[in-house]
């Protein structure tokens, strides 16, 4: 639930203009602002520590609870924004909390069974949601997204009853190797561009007439696959080399800007299926694998931070790129977000080979069998 919203918001952002007067060219910044929240949620997890106790994560659900009720009574963009910027903060402690518990074993299972869940979960929202607005209104279909952080609430409570997250986020004197620093960057690079994409893809669609329907079921069968793609990437042992997987999720990723075209409603469609299985098995195998390079449980909750902070960096970027370049600035500033997630894949691949100009050779020569294999 912690991590529910950037799956749903093509659909939120939808309905939240439908039942507001918040406009379009808005929907980057109210991203923006919540990811903003949740990172600096993540960030309080990692820095307090062992300081963070469970009630004060239980206290963060019922704050994520309020402002999603009053999300639906406000009516401008000036009220929108800090209240969502408030629903982030608190999500992204309930998220980085939990999170960082259940990754203290299989991290690679972890992470792959979140999404999956989550994938499932916006799925069922993307399905439903846009036909309870059609039926009774956009204003009872907001109101209807309180029920997210209600159920984080929830399970908060039953996480309290064990004592199984004690620790989660203590301090640890492990070392981290250089391999772990760059995987959590890849990582980041790798949600920044998919954010970026995302986050204006209901505004790509809709400036180009495609309806908030078809919006719905792209979002939901994207969600499947990327469902899928997660099933499929749970395993601790891969099997594709991680730098041929960051490619080819680089070109996934790319789909939407490319296929998003007046009256091709399936191109459409297909371009969120690539770019939720791209952007899912990628994001799985870096985060699994930076996690997995140490026991500092500290270290594993930066890379629970990594989300965050690549959630925000995407909308952030893609604002920018556009309020410069226009349309084509979404596709530089997705290349410049690629570079640097391949390029940190590439150097933790080489520093987990050694160190040096021995290291490097060795990695060099690794890294391009392994692709030969693989096109082959």
């Amino acid at each position: 639930m912690g991590c529910l919203q950037p799956g749903i918001d093509p659909v939120f952002l939808t309905l939240l203009s439908q039942a507001s007067h918040v406009p379009i060219a808005a929907h980057g910044i109210i991203v923006c602002g919540t990811q903003t929240g949740v990172a600096l949620g993540s960030l309080v997890v990692w820095r307090l520590g062992p300081l963070l106790t469970r009630q004060a994560a239980v206290v963060a659900g019922l704050v994520a609870l309020m402002c999603s009720l009053i999300t639906t009574s406000v009516d401008d963009i000036t009220t929108t924004l800090p209240i969502r910027c408030c629903y982030g903060l608190a999500m992204g402690i309930v998220y980085a909390y939990s999170m960082a518990a259940y990754a203290t074993s299989n991290p690679n299972r972890a992470f792959g069974a979140v999404f999956l869940i989550q994938l499932v979960l916006s799925t069922l929202v993307s399905l439903i949601l846009p036909e309870i607005g059609h039926a009774v209104g956009a204003d009872v279909a907001l109101a209807l997204m309180a029920l997210a952080p209600a159920t984080a609430l929830g399970a908060l409570f039953l996480m309290a009853e064990h004592d199984g997250t004690r620790g989660a986020v203590a301090d640890a004197p492990d070392a981290v190797p250089v391999a772990g620093w760059w995987l959590a960057a890849a990582t980041f690079w790798f949600i920044c561009a998919t954010m970026l994409i995302w986050s204006f893809s209901a505004g790509l669609a809709t400036g180009v007439g495609i309806a908030d329907r078809t919006i719905g079921r792209a979002v939901a069968i994207g969600s499947i696959s990327g469902a899928l793609t997660a099933f499929a990437v749970m395993r601790e042992k891969p099997l594709v080399p991680l730098p041929v997987t960051g490619l080819l999720a680089g070109m996934a990723l790319a789909s939407p800007i490319m296929l998003t075209v007046p009256e091709a409603d399936a191109a459409f469609i297909v371009s969120i299926i690539l770019l939720n299985i791209g952007s899912t098995a990628i994001i799985i195998r870096c985060s699994g694998l930076a996690a997995a390079t140490s026991t500092n449980p500290r270290f594993r909750t930066f890379v629970v931070c990594t989300h965050s902070l690549g959630l925000i960096a995407g909308p952030a970027l893609g604002t920018l790129v556009t309020a410069l370049w226009g349309h084509a600035g979404l596709l530089a500033g997705l290349l410049m977000a690629l570079a640097a997630g391949l390029g940190s894949v590439i150097w933790a691949a080489f520093a987990s080979m050694g160190s040096g100009a021995e290291g490097f050779r060795a990695g060099v020569a690794d890294v391009a069998r392994k692709v030969r294999i693989a096109l082959d």
